[in-house]
Formats: structure tokens, sequence, C-alpha cells
């Protein structure tokens, strides 16, 4: 194999010779012998690529997980997460859901939170601790339900009067002795319900006549006929003839259930519930149980179109940024890979080379996701953004060495031979670049922020595979589909060559005639945008670009569940988050939440503790003092149990006495005539009337006129009491359930006592937050809730990215000392420095045992880098000058960053903060290929056309790649790309026009050194453009 390989080499020089006419020869680095490898053997390696992307592919999606969880982003070793999931374990994790109710109507708003409560309710398995919060509960259901145990009272004396009267005498006339008791009584004027009875037997006594008598519907025109099925429910299966003599007897009770008699100006409801979790870890865990909500929500409003009804809370925010940020990306991932396409297919005048890149990126994403698989097992909310960093940092291998590949192509080499000398020419650059990005990346592996963590580690793994890919994929593809086609690609890349890179060329010359003035011309503007980024105070340089955490900012406008909670914060001064804490002694609980109570931030605390006895009145609607009846919970209970089961009484079969009956209501009339009320003189008018057609019948029909009214008072008598009965006992079984469902999120297992802390501030604001939980600590140290792990999580990411990025600016100069230095420098200066750090370790646990903690890795890194730099610098000056040179792109672009961004006052975010990394990679890789140009260059620094073509592609693809997120709903992936676009435009400019004028300026007349001219060295007709032959 060796032979044949260096068989192959000879053989390449040899065509090279041939046919590039080159006057020496020379050996390829090791890039160029890698590609002059694949390319003898373009079968053979892509069959092995293949292999390892089908096993990286079938591994990724047999094992490869995906937490959408915001707390998988969060370090599991942090104290405060740590609280925080002691509290999901003790309390079940009750994040909490809000469905808001608006209306005018009051009536509709009830009926409306009533069916959502039964539909609710009817799905334990989906929902939980479902709790009604409106003004109609109280006190006006209070009052409601201590009538309906009043009425019950009442109507259970009545009945058992007339089962122990049946047996001496008729129903009929024990009621209407009952009612001659009433009337005679001083003061049933004063009762809840005056003269019940006497009402009750007139309303039965008028329905008797209507068979014979239809004159009754033009004096009494509301009255209401039974239903028959309610009869059969409550009754039981009566005749039809004395269906027809009937009256429903709870059109009274219905009538009170659905009046509201005291007015409020509220127009809102709420209905809070907490939606069981699935199986399935992360954000997914919601998602069946809030799409059966959506469905409920959506027929009920159907069902109420007049009222307005949404849906918000913790979970609801998260599934709908969610669906729509997925939505979002993968619309901007369609223009993306569209806008890249055709971008390399205008700049190359060709699809098979592009299409070739595009493979390229597409293979090494595959075995980056293998390689998370083996490496870290999950991908995050955070870590899923790799495929946009590698997406835009791995095209850019790819097009730097397909440029130096067309270079070589229009000179008339062989397509074997022109990549070869590419990977030479090119492949060290790349590979630095290559390095000093992974590396920035790999450095985030060093913070505390799993997110950001995990995030950089498999950043770097996979820029360091695109490289892989590029050197080893790129290649072979070339080489076959140039065999298939059977036409030498160099001749249509020559017919192209001059046409698209005579603007590049002007550019270039323009910088290298007068680089001074170039300078002057760029750094002046340039210097006024940085500085419009700063605000000097007493204090020192203030950046005004702020950190804005508001994750609410970074929702599209139009969500609905956004639209709900600003609904919910502006009518109810209420919102979704709040802390939480908890104390074992019901006694500390109560003395905590009156210091909480106290505190400026905080609006309201909810607790259990304080409550005297937990039982009736925990149930909104239920009675604060007791029973009206005087009854305690287990005698209503019985007594609702008796009503239920009670079964109406036998009616007696003897006839009754039409005259005794009628002297009966003749003194009822008599005394109702001796009162001057509106009841009694309704109910005197229906007594005379019936009595006038009474007088009038003959006798067999009063008798059945009078069994008629008999059976219509039990009958409804019994059919009150048993709908009475069904409702309070539907209204114990709501209680005992509103109990239990407060006790679980209010009460631990082990009997803790929740507090729930709501503020009276916008928690969602950075500075409000700050301000909430600070407050909070004074009180508590260990409080938790969401706030908490907001304010934490975002202090942690900050934190992480600041670290990270000097961590990799530390890790990336390093890489350019042992790029740009000789072997001889290495050797001396880098075993010097580690003695010299190691001696200081040593020194300071020896001497300050205590203070040695003091002595970070990022402390000791930032000494050591110093050392090397210094002694670098004295051995040799000019190329250690040159290599931190490569740092001018990302330096300045992200200081022109800065500026642009407080010029369009956009603010860093969560979201947008990922740019940052990507801007640094971007515009080192700029720097670094800018520098081996300059290197490769033999007289005064002219930027390469390949170099120049490469940096303005590989920015325009990234450009296009993420400026298709400003058409993205989701504001922070807008923001993402606004911020990425900005920052890489930015590298381009100092990388094509500022760093080659200071390297032209800085380096006029200047030699390269024999060692470096040997490792770039390739023939003498591969020279860099000049005035002469520029247009060559």
């Amino acid at each position: 194999m060796i032979h044949r390989v260096a068989r192959n080499l000879s053989e390449l020089e040899a065509a090279g010779l041939r046919q590039g006419s080159p006057t020496q020869s020379f050996a390829l680095n090791l890039p160029g012998r890698i590609i002059a490898f694949v390319c003898a053997h373009p079968l053979k390696t892509l069959l092995v690529a293949f292999c390892a992307t089908l096993f990286c592919g079938l591994a990724a999606l047999t094992n490869l997980q995906f937490k959408s969880d915001r707390s998988d982003l969060i370090s599991p070793d942090a104290k405060f997460h740590q609280r925080w999931m002691e509290y999901c374990e003790r309390f079940r994790e009750s994040n909490e859901l809000v469905i808001l109710v608006e209306g005018s109507d009051p009536v509709l708003r009830k009926q409306a939170v009533t069916w959502f409560e039964k539909e609710l309710l009817s799905r334990p398995d989906q929902f939980k601790n479902v709790l009604t919060v409106d003004s109609f509960y109280a006190p006006d259901e209070a009052l409601e339900f201590s009538e309906q145990v009043h009425l019950l009272t009442r109507e259970l004396q009545l009945t058992e009067s007339i089962t122990q009267s049946n047996a001496a005498g008729s129903p009929l006339l024990s009621l209407l002795s009952i009612s001659e008791q009433e009337l005679s009584s001083s003061d049933y004027g004063s009762t809840p319900d005056p003269l019940l009875v006497t009402n009750r037997v007139a309303k039965s006594l008028e329905r008797s006549l209507q068979e014979i008598d239809h004159s009754f519907k033009q004096f009494f025109p509301d009255s209401v006929t039974a239903n028959e099925e309610f009869w059969h429910r409550y009754v039981g299966s009566p005749d039809r003839q004395e269906i027809n003599q009937s009256e429903s007897a709870v059109n009274s009770t219905a009538d009170r259930s659905t009046l509201i008699e005291a007015e409020t100006t509220d127009e809102s409801s709420l209905i809070t519930l907490v939606p069981q979790t699935e199986t399935i870890a992360g954000g997914d865990k919601y998602q069946k149980t809030l799409a059966s909500l959506h469905k409920i929500v959506s027929a009920c409003r159907q069902r109420f179109p007049q009222l307005n009804i949404g849906v918000t809370g913790i979970p609801q925010l998260e599934y709908e940024e969610m669906s729509r940020s997925q939505a979002d990306m993968t619309l901007a991932s369609l223009l993306s890979a569209t806008g890249v396409i055709l971008l390399l297919i205008f700049g190359y005048r060709g699809l098979s080379l592009p299409i070739i890149c595009c493979v390229t990126v597409g293979v090494s994403m595959i075995w980056t996701l293998g390689a998370t698989t083996f490496l870290i097992g999950h991908l995050n909310i955070l870590s899923m953004a790799f495929a946009a960093i590698l997406v835009g940092l791995g095209i850019d291998f790819g097009i730097h060495l397909l440029s130096s590949y067309q270079d070589f192509c229009s000179q008339g080499r062989a397509v074997d031979a022109s990549l070869s000398l590419a990977g030479h020419t090119v492949g060290r650059g790349i590979v630095t670049a290559a390095l000093t990005t992974s590396v920035a990346f790999l450095c985030a592996g060093f913070t505390e922020f799993p997110g950001v963590a995990e995030l950089g580690i498999i950043a770097g793994v996979g820029v360091l595979l695109a490289v892989v890919a590029t050197f080893v994929i790129f290649p072979p593809l070339v080489v076959l589909i140039s065999s298939k086609k059977r036409t030498d690609l160099s001749r249509t890349i020559e017919a192209h060559a001059v046409k698209h890179t005579a603007f590049m060329n002007l550019l270039r010359f323009s910088v290298v005639e007068r680089p001074f003035r170039t300078l002057l011309l760029t750094l002046l503007p340039i210097s006024g945008l940085c500085l419009n980024a700063w605000e000097w105070s007493s204090h020192g340089p203030d950046c005004l670009v702020k950190y804005d955490a508001n994750l609410l900012n970074m929702q599209p406008r139009d969500l609905p569940a956004l639209e709900t909670r600003n609904a919910l914060t502006k009518n109810q001064d209420d919102d979704v988050l709040y802390a939480v804490t908890w104390y074992a002694s019901r006694e500390q609980a109560i003395e905590q939440a009156d210091r909480f109570r106290k505190l400026e931030t905080v609006g309201e605390v909810i607790e259990l503790a304080s409550e005297q006895t937990v039982g009736f009145n925990t149930y909104p609607g239920m009675p604060e003092n007791g029973l009206a009846s005087g009854m305690n919970q287990q005698a209503l209970q019985a007594s609702v149990r008796r009503a239920v089961s009670m079964e109406s009484p036998t009616l007696a079969s003897l006839p009754h006495n039409p005259s005794e009956v009628g002297q009966r209501l003749e003194n009822i009339l008599e005394k109702l005539t001796q009162t001057e009320t509106i009841l009694s003189t309704q109910l005197r008018l229906e007594v005379d009337h019936f009595l006038d057609i009474f007088a009038k019948q003959p006798f067999d029909i009063q008798i059945q006129i009078l069994g008629a009214a008999e059976r219509e008072m039990i009958r409804s008598l019994w059919s009150e009491v048993r709908l009475i009965a069904i409702n309070l006992q539907e209204h114990l079984e709501l209680q005992q359930m509103y109990q239990q469902d407060i006790v679980e999120r209010f009460r631990s297992a082990e009997g803790d006592w929740l507090l729930q802390i709501r503020p009276n501030i916008d928690v969602w604001d950075d500075a409000g937050l700050q301000q909430f939980v600070t407050d909070l600590r004074t009180v508590e140290s260990d409080v938790t809730g969401v706030p908490i792990q907001n304010f934490e999580a975002s202090r942690q990411l900050k934190e992480s990215y600041l670290n990270a990025a000097a961590y990799a600016a530390l890790a990336i100069i390093l890489i350019l000392m042992l790029d740009v230095c000789h072997k001889r420098t290495i050797v001396r200066v880098w075993p010097i420095c580690v003695l010299a750090i190691s001696g200081i370790v040593g020194l300071r646990f020896w001497s300050h045992w205590d203070l040695a903690s003091e002595l970070t890795l990022l402390k000791l890194l930032f000494a050591f880098t110093g050392l090397i730099v210094a002694f670098s610098l004295v051995m040799e000056k000019r190329r250690c000058v040159i290599g931190l040179l490569a740092l001018l792109p990302p330096t300045i672009g992200a200081a022109m960053l800065l500026g642009s961004m407080s010029l369009f006052e956009i603010s860093f975010t969560p979201a947008n903060l990922i740019a940052l990394p990507l801007v640094l990679g971007i515009g080192i890789d700029d720097g670094v290929h800018v520098i081996h140009d300059f290197y490769r260059s033999k007289q005064r620094y002219t930027m390469s056309g390949n170099t120049c073509r490469a940096l303005v592609l590989t920015t325009l693809t990234s450009m296009v790649g993420f400026g298709s997120l400003a058409f993205a709903s989701h504001r922070g992936l807008a923001g993402l790309g606004q911020v990425v676009v900005t920052g890489i435009a930015s590298c381009l400019i100092v990388s094509i026009i500022i760093l080659p004028a200071l390297l032209s300026w800085l380096f006029d007349e200047r030699t390269v050194a024999q060692s470096n001219e040997d490792e770039y060295k390739l023939s003498e007709n591969q020279k860099p453009l000049t005035k002469q032959n520029f247009a060559a």
C-alpha cells in the first residue's frame, strides 16, 4: 500500500510537471498527502465513509435522546436547582395552567366555567387540582348553598309530617292543616320562605284544574308543565295523564341557581389546573395533555362564542413557543438551504461542486450526531443549535478548498493534481482554523452550565469532523464526478475565472496601493461605531448593550398564551410566575407567611397553614361559619343521603270529601284576605279562582280534581326534596374533591406546609426579577420556584458564555503561537513556561495553603498564555506579531457588532448569546486564512484571488443561512439571525480590508524565512496576482 501511494504521488507530481510546468518538485504536506491518497482510492474511501455514516446515523436514530426541558440546561449540582427538584418531588411539580374566561355577562361566564369544570374533572388522568376563582362564588354561592340547606331542612320536616299523618288521614288534608297553621303564625312574613306550604297547595290545586278549565292559562301564563324525563329520573314512571297535571317543583330552585343577586364589575373568571405529565421527559411531557385541553377550549368557544377564552401558564407558553420555533426553523432551514445552494451555484458557475460541498457538510453532521450519541447521549434545547453552527463553519472549509482547487484547475492541471495541490496550499490554514474554532467551542466544556458545556463539546467535535469530511469526502466525490462526466472541469472553471474575480481583484489592489489611506478611511467610521456601544462614567466604561433575560420578549407577539397572560396581568393583577417554599411546622409557616407579606415586591401569599380548619370553607361557596341550618357536616350528609333514598308515600285509596276540603280552603282564603302582601294577594286570587271553578263541577269531578291535586302535591314535594338533596350531594362531593386537591397542592405527603408567594411587580423583567428574588432571600434563603430558576439560570448562562469566551480567547492565542512559531522556538519556550507555572502553583500551595483555592484554571491559563506570548515575541517578534494579527477580525468584528447593536437598540438575549462563539469562530477562521495567504505570497502582500473569493462566499453563505431566521415570528430566533449576520459581516470587512491593508503597510519589504518558504513553495508559475498579471 505504501509503495502504491508513493507511486501515485510520483505520477501526480509528474502530471503536475507536464501540465503546470513547475520548475522544481516539492513534497506535499500532510493535508495534501491525505487528499492524494483518497483521490487514488475514491471508491474505497467513499465506501468506508458511507459505512461510518450509516453506523453513526443508526446509532443516533436508536440511542440519541432529546431533552427539551429547560431544567436539563442547569447543573444538577447547583444548590438552587436541588431545592427546585426537592420541591418537584415533594409537591409533584405543580406547573399550573390558567384558563381565563372573559365576558360582560356573569351568567354566561358561570355557565362556561361550570361546563369547563365538568369536562376537566371527567379527565382525572390528564388534569388534577381543578380550582375556580371567580367573584360569583363568594358570597353569592355561599348564600345559595345556605338557602338550599335551609330549604332542604324545611322540606324534610314537611315530608316527615305528611308521612306520619298519612296513616290517620290523607296527605291533602295534612297539607291543608299545615297551611292553616302557617297562616296563623305571626312571623311568617319574616321567614326566608314565607307561605311555603300554602304556595305549594295553591299551585297544586291550579294544576288539577287544567284538564277541565283552560282559562287558567289566561290568568297565570307563566306556568310550566312537567317534563317526562324529569319525573322519570326523580319520581318514577307516572301515568301519562298524571304527567299532564304535574308541575316541575324545581322551577324556583333552578331559577335561583342561575341568578346572581349581586352585580360585579369583574368581567373575568379563572380556572387553575395542573396538567398530568407523561412518562417521557422534557418539554413534550405535556404534549398530549395540552392537545386535549386545546380541544376542550375549542369546544367551549363554539358553545359560548360571546366569551373570550384563553389558556396560559408555563407549560402552555413553553409548548406554544416550541411549536412556533420548530415551524420557524423548518421554514428558515428551507430558505437557508435554497439560498446557500443558489449562492454557490452563482459563485462557482456550476451545480456539481456546490452540491458536493453541501453533501460533505451533511455527512459531517451525521458523524457529529453519532459522536454525540457516544460522548453525551442526548441533545438539549441549547445544544441542538450545533446544526446551525456546523453549517455556518463546516461549509467554510469546503469553500476554501474548492476555491484553491479552482485556481489550480484554471492553470490546466488535472483534477486529482489540483485537489492535492489545493490541500497542500490551503490545507494547513484549514486545519489551523478548525483547531482554533474547535478549541474555542471545547473550552465551553469548562463552564458550570451543562447547556453551554454540551453545546461547546458537540460543536467542537463537529468542527473537527467537518474538517475530516472535507479532506476525505469532498476530493473523491470530485474525482468520481469528473470521471463520470468524462469532461475536464478545469475548462469550465478557466472560462469563468476572470469574470467572477475582477471586482475582488479591484478591491485587493485598492488596498495594496494605498494601505495607510485605506486604514484611515475605514478605521475612523469603525472606531465611531465601536465607541457608540460604550458610555463613560465616573466608574469607567459602561457597555450600552444590555442583556435582556425577559423570556417573554423573545416570544412571537401573537402567541395566544402570551396574549392571555397579558390579559391576565391586566385584569387580575396576577401572573403565572410565583415563588414557593415550605416548612415542616405549621406555626413556622404562618410566621414566615406574615414576613413575606410585609415585603414590597410581594403581592399575595397563598397558604393553607393559617386556615383554622381544612374543611367546609375550603371550597368557594361554602359558608365560613358553619351551615345556616345549624347542621354540621355529618348531619347534613346524613340528611342528604336520607332525602335521596326517600320514597314517596302511598296515597289513600278512599276518595276525599269535597265539602271538608272546601271548608278548609275557605278558611285559608279568609286568612289570606287578612294580609295585604304581594304573595298573599297572588295566593288569594289563585285559591278564589279554584273555589269558583271547583264549586261548579259535579261531585264525581270534584273527587277527581282533589285526587289529582293530592298526587300533584306529593309528587312535587318529593321531587323537589330529591333534587335539592342531589344538588347538595354534588356540592359536598365537589367540596371534598376541592379539599383533597388543595391539601395535595399545599401539603406534602411528609406533612410540609407550602407557601405560594406571588409578586406584585413584573418578574419577567430582569430588574424586577432581581428585586423580587433579593427581597425573598432576606426572609428565606432557600426559596425556590420558576422565578428563582429563571434568575439563576439566566445568570449562569451569561457567566458561562463569558467564561467560555475567556477560555476560548486564550486557547486560540496558544494555537496561533503553535502555528506561526518555528519548532525550535516551541521546543525552547513551552517547557520553560510549563515549569514556571508549575513553580508558581507549588510555591503558592507551600506558602499560602489557605489561598491556594484562588488559583483557578482560568487564572493559570491566562498566566501561561501571557508567558508564551512574551517569550515568543522575544525570540520571533515578526512571526508572533503576524500570528496575533489573526485576532483582528474577531476582535474588531465583535466591537463593531456591539456598536451596531447599540445603534439599532438590539439587546443580548438567551437566544442570541449563541451568536458570540459563532462570530468568534468565523472571525478567527477568516483571520487564519488571511495570515496563511500572507505567508504564501512572495512580494508585497496582495490577497490571492481564491482566498478573497472564499472569504466572501463563506461569509455570504453564513449570512444567507442565518439571515433566513429574520422571517421567523419567534423574536428570539429573529434576533439571533440579526446578530449573527451583523457579526460575520463585520468580520468580513476586517478580513478583506483592514487586515490585508495592515499587513501590506507594516510589512512592505519583507523576506520570508526559508523554512517557512519551503512549506508553501509550489512553482514559479503560481504567483500572486500583480498589476501586470491580475487580468491573466
